[in-house]
């Protein structure tokens, strides 16, 4: 009966350009604890041990008073880095957008679960032989996207339909990265392998996303279907 991101220490959000609000690029992070709220601004700004607001000073009324360990008694406070962070800052024409998406946030999480169940009723033949991801009990997501799995992963087949779907201009995505112990990139970066991770190479062989965006309209949303059910079945 909750939001999500409103429960809970930390919450975030990404705003990158598929999900369900956007400014472009980057992110948000949500808290109700203001301790977490300085440690979150901190590390967005370069790990900034000053929590006064842009534009402001002297917030603490000590700014040329501190004394810290090997840096000359009071040092500027605004300068002082009590740990390693980043800059992570949006932009303000960034952050107008993303206030003008949260407006139509109802709107387009209501898009996506029609979308959603569209792909589900119009696919619905083919759960013999793929898995349908469902929302977990007492929940009503605003889907991501329409999650597909094999249920006997074979990823030489997966391929020839996701080629397929990409001729016919058909978006869709794997699980992005599938089992990351099999990446390239982690090749040589130590690791602990813990179980089998046979669900994962199942998702890594087997599984794939088609788009619920909500600009699709319901003729594109039966062309996906028809196509869909075409490749699946051999055709």
């Amino acid at each position: 009966g909750r939001l999500t991101g409103t429960f809970g220490h930390l919450a975030t959000s990404s705003f990158y350009p598929p999900h369900h609000i956007t400014m472009g690029e980057g992110g948000a992070v949500y808290t109700d604890d203001g301790a977490l709220k300085k440690a979150v601004e901190s590390f967005r700004d370069w790990g900034r041990d000053c929590w006064c607001p842009s534009g402001e000073d002297d917030t603490c009324k000590n700014r040329f008073k501190w004394k810290w360990e090997s840096l000359p008694d009071g040092y500027d406070h605004k300068y002082v880095y009590s740990h390693i962070g980043y800059n992570l800052k949006p932009l303000d024409i960034q952050a107008a957008i993303g206030r003008e998406q949260l407006k139509r946030l109802p709107e387009f999480a209501a898009a996506r679960r029609k979308n959603r169940e569209k792909l589900y009723a119009g696919l619905s033949e083919l759960r013999d032989e793929w898995l349908f991801q469902e929302a977990t009990p007492g929940s009503d997501p605003s889907w991501f996207g329409f999650l597909m799995t094999m249920k006997k992963p074979d990823h030489e087949r997966l391929g020839r339909i996701c080629d397929a779907l990409a001729g016919h201009k058909i978006g869709h995505r794997r699980l992005f990265g599938g089992n990351l112990v099999r990446q390239p990139a982690y090749k040589g970066v130590p690791h602990r392998v813990a179980g089998s991770l046979e669900n994962t190479d199942a998702i890594c062989e087997g599984a794939f996303f088609l788009g619920v965006y909500p600009g699709l309209t319901d003729e594109m949303i039966d062309y996906m279907v028809k196509t869909l059910l075409k490749l699946a079945r051999g055709g």
